[in-house]
């Protein structure tokens, strides 16, 4: 997971102890250190569309904060590395902050299970492929993709399709197959949508790209942190000292 832990140096703390009290920094730290994270956040955020073509609200979406508390008085932002039934975050943004080959997608893992997607290759859009307002491939279509490919599995290849004899005719002359390496068309290995005698790429199969680090998340972090953390414990303080005056 791509995170980094945000706390307060140990002269800030002694500083701060010495000026405050102890009791008063336990509650006011754990107040700075998650506000700090909430700042990190954000300009994490406003970096991604700076770095990525388009992100998708998911993506930007993704980052979180975990609070620093007393018992554990570190905060955390990231990347999430769960989201269900799609693809977390982490998992493709990560080799773009450390480096390193890029992981499988959602649609890749099934391509590869049913066999279809060779091993050490990947999935990128063909020049036919039908893409969204962020570069993407249209969901519905990787769901045609799919089911016509079987990829689904059975329960989800017969969920996702009709049997009548109009729409056999139908995918025979319009579906989409999967050519492997080394086919007899003597097509590059990907997934292709017949038309008519013609097949029109939609997806290629490639070798497994490797990704330089070129989001600086560490950096945007420490940045961020090296110019708030003292003002955020400082507020952290005035708002724990005028929570004990009134209960005075």
């Amino acid at each position: 997971m791509a995170d980094a832990r945000i706390r307060a140096s140990a002269d800030q703390v002694k500083a701060a102890i010495r000026r405050y009290g102890d009791q008063l920094t336990r509650y006011a730290l754990p107040m700075a250190l998650t506000r700090t994270a909430q700042d990190a956040k954000l300009a994490v955020q406003r970096a991604l569309p700076e770095t990525f073509d388009r992100p998708t609200p998911y993506t930007i979406k993704s980052t979180f904060v975990r609070p620093a508390t007393k018992a554990d008085p570190v905060a955390w932002v990231g990347f999430k590395d769960d989201a269900g039934k799609g693809t977390p975050a982490a998992r493709y943004l990560l080799p773009n902050v450390e480096g390193g080959p890029r992981r499988d997608k959602r649609m890749e893992r099934q391509l590869r299970a049913a066999g279809l997607l060779p091993a050490g290759m990947f999935a990128v859009p063909g020049e036919e492929a039908r893409l969204d307002a962020y570069g993407n491939m249209r969901r519905s279509e990787v769901v045609r993709i799919l089911s016509q490919t079987q990829a689904f599995g059975e329960q989800g290849y017969t969920a996702n399709r009709s049997d009548s004899a109009r729409s056999r005719k139908k995918r025979r002359r319009n579906g989409y197959f999967a050519a492997l390496p080394g086919n007899a068309g003597g097509l590059p290995p990907g997934i292709y949508q017949r038309d008519g005698a013609d097949a029109r790429p939609v997806v290629i199969f490639v070798r497994a790209p490797s990704y330089r680090p070129r989001f600086r998340f560490h950096d945007i972090v420490e940045r961020v942190v090296r110019a708030n953390i003292g003002r955020r414990l400082e507020e952290a303080v005035r708002t724990v000292n005028a929570r004990f005056a009134a209960r005075r």
